[in-house]
């Protein structure tokens, strides 16, 4: 008990409880009193209990206590000594609800706030039976669905990474680095200006960069050509195919048709030249 007496004070120590307490002042707190420190730690993690016990009967601290345990999963070691030693601030019940609430802030907030929109209302089944509470309920049953969506929805972008604050600082840091780079081509204009043959330097650049443009172009228009000398090259193959085809279904027939067959053979063979010849000499 001493390490987790240790670890309570310790956390009620920090903020939001900022409480100095030490191991003989805390373990001698009378159980009203223990009952009140349960109950601030508990209104960290829901505001509506914020409450001074001292001022609640006593059969409510216990219902609010048991009701917020039972909505934040609290499973005690065993249940009738659990019921009867939180109602008497017993230190042995007491002391590790607080170990177990103080671990587990940050998911108890948000199981908390979800509770006021997920824990079903109960509805005395006399109430239940009566028109429309049957349809208002079933409604009532189809939000809380659509909420659980929705919340499922918002927290996976939460944790998708988008993070606006990394974002403006990459901004930032590109903005940094505009900057620096319109100084430095600020820096070299200058210099080059200060140089005595500066409009004649700045002459054979802007031509160099206009020869290297037209070269890109020229390469661009050989690429052009040669991917169309491909394709009229394929062409060509489809046709020739054709005309033996057409040759074979020749043989034997009479002149007037070897004479046709060899007639387009020629044409072919024109056509194929005369192509080659005038895309090479474009090239």
């Amino acid at each position: 008990m001493s390490e987790q007496l240790k670890y309570i004070i310790q956390e009620l120590a920090k903020e939001p409880f900022s409480k100095t307490y030490n191991l003989i002042s805390f373990d001698s707190l009378e159980p009203l009193q223990l009952l009140q420190v349960l109950t601030d730690v508990m209104s960290v993690i829901d505001p509506k209990q914020k409450v001074d016990i001292r001022e609640e009967a006593p059969d409510q601290t216990a219902v609010r206590m048991f009701n917020t345990l039972r909505i934040l999963k609290y499973k005690p070691p065993t249940e009738q000594i659990f019921r009867s030693g939180l109602v008497q601030g017993d230190k042995l019940v007491i002391y590790p609800i607080l170990e177990w609430l103080l671990k587990r802030i940050p998911d108890l907030q948000k199981r908390a706030h979800l509770a006021r929109f997920l824990v079903k209302v109960d509805v005395p089944p006399e109430i239940m039976a009566e028109d429309p509470i049957p349809d208002l309920y079933a409604q009532y049953e189809e939000s809380m669905d659509q909420f659980k969506d929705l919340h499922k929805e918002a927290e996976g972008l939460k944790n998708a990474g988008y993070n606006t604050g990394e974002i403006k600082k990459d901004i930032s840091n590109m903005e940094d680095e505009k900057e620096q780079l319109i100084k430095r081509v600020e820096r070299l204009k200058r210099k080059v200006e200060s140089h005595p043959n500066s409009t004649t330097m700045m002459n054979v650049a802007r031509n160099l960069r206009l020869e290297r443009d037209r070269e890109k172009k020229l390469a661009e228009q050989r690429q052009e050509q040669s991917t169309l000398i491909q394709h009229e090259d394929q062409r060509i193959r489809r046709l020739q195919s054709q005309l033996n085809d057409t040759r074979q279904a020749a043989v034997g027939a009479n002149p007037e048709g070897e004479f046709l067959s060899y007639r387009q053979s020629n044409i072919l063979i024109e056509f194929n030249d005369s192509f080659r010849s005038t895309f090479s000499h474009n090239l």
